[in-house]
């Protein structure tokens, strides 16, 4: 096979595992690999959550309708899965992807996605405590810890009132390489900048508690995800045999193989229009939310991980919780 038609190939099976990304992004750093986009080996659905003497709750792991006591919940994350580092890591991802309006009347923006938190935790797992050395077995072993409605629950009263005052310590103490009417200055936010960096959090928290909610409540949506990777799958194969003919005498198959692209191509997008229409309002999707990349990743969570849909609406109703913290936060500073 020529080079030029190996660099188309991996070229058009980058651009298949990216389609659908859809989310504006500015200034940001380069992703890690992530565990929940299509064309990333899956963890096998049935394969056990490990657990070493470090969980804390005694080698159980929770799904399904199991569920623990506030008591035990309490017990076994006190300075055991999360740590300060996450939280202040976490202000600072949030921090970095604020960025203030560069002239009069022009409000700031925040680039920060669900998309964009996954990756970053993908590989690295900051301030996260775990056992198991293989990334998405980690992965699965912090979900099996902390993916519960009691330990969500515990998690938002526990550590959400130190975010956001970690959030706000970084705006009073770090400067910021800001650009204005004059090019860029170095200076930190402002008190108007750091509300408005809390009311835009709180604005994207909310669109994602929605899109949680509407994925879970409408029982076809998962089914629609289920068929869209299969279908991304299937493409992405399809494209790979396209590109691997060279011989003339073959025409035939490449035609045949060229109307099936194009197929899946259409099928690919109707499901996603299903997708978006089912579960993301015009405000969602305005704002720039890859809802089809957040049913993916709850498709996986109670598809494959074996998780509740009782834990998924928990997590809905933590980031509402979230939300309501964040402007309650940003009143104390505007002294409303």
């Amino acid at each position: 096979m020529s080079p030029k038609k190996i660099i188309i190939i991996i070229v058009l099976i980058l651009l298949l595992i990216g389609t659908g990304a859809g989310v504006r992004y500015h200034f940001f750093r380069e992703p890690s690999p992530d565990p929940d986009s299509a064309g990333y080996p899956d963890a096998q659905p049935d394969s056990p959550v490990l657990v070493t003497q470090a969980d804390p709750f005694n080698g159980k792991v929770f799904k399904d309708s199991e569920d623990i006591s506030e008591e035990e919940a309490e017990e076994g994350l006190e300075d055991q899965v999360i740590t300060s580092t996450f939280i202040s890591d976490l202000a600072e991802l949030i921090f970095g992807h604020y960025h203030p309006g560069d002239s009069p009347g022009r409000g700031g923006y925040l680039t920060l996605s669900f998309k964009e938190l996954n990756m970053h935790y993908a590989t690295d797992l900051t301030g996260l405590r775990y056992e198991e050395r293989e990334v998405l077995k980690a992965r699965e072993e912090i979900f099996g810890q902390l993916l519960q409605p009691s330990v969500i629950d515990l998690l938002v009263r526990s550590y959400g009132p130190e975010l956001f005052q970690e959030l706000v310590h970084l705006a009073e103490t770090r400067t910021r390489d800001v650009r204005g009417q004059q090019g860029w200055e170095e200076r930190l936010l402002t008190r108007e900048e750091t509300v408005e960096m809390l009311g835009l959090f709180a604005e994207r928290l909310e669109q994602l508690s929605i899109v949680f909610v509407e994925t879970v409540e409408h029982d076809g949506v998962l089914e629609w995800v289920g068929d869209y990777l299969d279908t991304v799958e299937e493409l992405n194969s399809v494209y790979f045999e396209y590109w691997q003919i060279e011989d003339e005498s073959e025409e035939y198959r490449r035609d045949q193989l060229a109307d099936r692209i194009k197929e899946l191509i259409t099928r690919r997008e109707n499901i996603r229009t299903l997708v978006v229409e089912e579960v993301a309002g015009t405000e969602i999707l305005e704002a720039g939310q890859d809802v089809v990349y957040e049913a993916q990743w709850i498709y996986r969570r109670i598809e494959l991980g074996g998780f509740s849909r009782e834990s998924i609406m928990s997590l809905a109703d933590a980031a509402g919780k979230l939300a309501d913290m964040a402007r309650q936060k940003s009143k104390e500073i505007s002294g409303e």
